[in-house]
């Protein structure tokens, strides 16, 4: 490892020789497992090394960008070569000039705590588990037609340089699994899902039992075929912690992420302005540690910090990357992030949370006279204007503060400003732990969550 940081450093000062005004260097070997069961049988598992490096330069206010998979000094030479030329042949190109906001230059080494690596836990091992979750996902009930087991584990190893001096090591350990069932019972489809990640070891597989799971995801999906399908419009809803981490996410914090600021989202030009309501705190974090998004430094070198991104219902700042800044003249937040060596950095979140309240979840219920109780996001879309439409996966009909009668087939829809500002509760309880792989271009894993809220938020079933 001695020799490779030896040819990063080299590689920075070649590209500054050449003439870079900015250049940086981003190194990573990366082990990873997955296995993917359906229905009893193991439809893919692979073990796989990964290495590679990518160099990024900036020559009158332009990028280039170059990468290789073989680390020798003479391939990272041409690496560096191909970037400064890449940079120069594009610059006359560009209509806005890239510029950088200055940065605390940091030497710092980090790793994620783990009990147990994953990477020494034989793929038998973990076939053998997820084979047997999947068993008993399929035995709860004749009416199981369907069952998918995803894992996938990954430790990297991060090594990154830039011509400012900054210096960074990082090791960081992966675990996730996901569950889905589908149920089905004449022409009725009911499905549930639960995934369980973390910055963590294969521990986790012991702190959250995939068998347990499984045996409570069946029987989500069994206890709701059942269920009615809900009168759909406008309504009073009480969002879990896992929906209002969805909406969170998808409806409102790609709003806030600065490059897409740029190019216009509801967020443009909201800075100090009420986007929410007063009960309404939104925060991204690069922790805690142990969550999936867990980014203690960026993919640019920087320190991750708390983003306040909404404050008592107010508009304070942006996601930012260190180009980003300067053009908001703004300071960089540490959310430039990559999917990998192969890919420059993009503005990304990492774990983002409604801040908690002051209700107790089953006081908002029980304070509650009439509306819809919704639990468990299990996927939709949202856009740039903040428009969303989200399937939901347990639902429940509130009458006189008491969940009276389940629903299925539950879709909920709306503009993210507008249910933030509908927002009149906020429970204590908040809660992370809703990893997730985020696709903005490239793939980078998040996590999220809040506490119990209650909105308006409109239902989409039977008129």
């Amino acid at each position: 490892m001695s020799s490779i940081k030896d040819m990063l450093e080299r590689a920075v000062e070649l590209a500054v020789k050449k003439g870079a005004s900015f250049a940086e260097v981003r190194y990573e070997n990366v082990y990873s497992t997955s296995i993917t069961i359906r229905n009893g049988a193991v439809e893919a598992s692979a073990s796989s090394v990964v290495k590679g490096l990518g160099v990024r330069t900036l020559v009158n206010g332009s990028w280039g960008y170059a990468t290789i998979e073989r680390i020798d000094w003479p391939l990272i030479e041409k690496a560096v070569e191909n970037a400064y030329k890449m940079a120069r042949a594009s610059a006359n190109l560009r209509r806005r000039r890239a510029s950088l906001a200055e940065v605390e230059i940091v030497k710092d080494k980090v790793s994620s705590k783990v009990k147990i690596d994953p990477s020494g836990v034989p793929i038998e091992e973990k076939i053998d588990l997820f084979l047997r979750a999947d068993k008993e996902a399929r035995k709860y009930d004749e009416r199981i037609k369907d069952s998918n087991v995803v894992y996938a584990d990954s430790v990297v190893q991060k090594f990154y340089m830039n011509s400012e001096g900054t210096d960074i090591s990082m090791k960081i350990h992966r675990v996730r699994y996901g569950i889905r069932i589908t149920a089905r019972e004449g022409n009725v489809i009911s499905p549930a899902y639960e995934a369980v990640g973390g910055t963590k070891g294969y521990e986790i597989v012991h702190e959250k039992d995939p068998i347990e799971l499984a045996i409570k995801v069946s029987k989500r999906a069994v206890d709701l075929l059942h269920a009615e399908v809900p009168k759909g419009g406008l309504t009073t809803a009480v969002l879990d912690n896992n929906i209002l981490a969805l909406i969170v996410h998808e409806a409102f914090g790609h709003t806030a992420e600065a490059d897409l600021v740029l190019s216009g989202t509801i967020l443009t030009n909201k800075v100090g302005k009420k986007v929410a309501s007063d009960l309404v705190t939104i925060i991204d974090s690069p922790g805690p540690e142990g969550a999936y998004g867990w980014t203690p430094y960026d993919d640019e070198g920087v320190k991750g910090r708390d983003v306040t991104i909404v404050k008592n219902g107010v508009l304070l700042e942006y996601m930012q990357s260190r180009e980003t800044a300067a053009l908001m003249n703004a300071k960089p937040t540490g959310n430039a992030r990559a999917q990998n060596y192969a890919y420059p950095p993009l503005v990304r979140m990492r774990n983002t949370y409604m801040a908690p309240g002051d209700w107790e979840p089953n006081e908002i219920i029980e304070d509650t006279k009439e509306g819809i109780y919704l639990k468990g996001g299990i996927g939709g879309q949202a856009d740039a204007n903040g428009e969303f439409m989200f399937s939901v996966q347990e639902a429940w009909y509130i009458r006189n503060g008491s969940l009276e009668k389940p629903f299925r087939g539950v879709t909920i829809s709306g503009n993210a400003i507008e249910v933030l500002k509908s927002v009149d509760a906020v429970g204590k309880d908040l809660k992370l732990g809703f990893p997730g792989i985020c696709g903005k271009f490239q793939s980078v894993p998040v996590d999220g969550g809040g506490p119990h809220i209650r909105c308006k938020i409109i239902v989409g079933g039977r008129r």
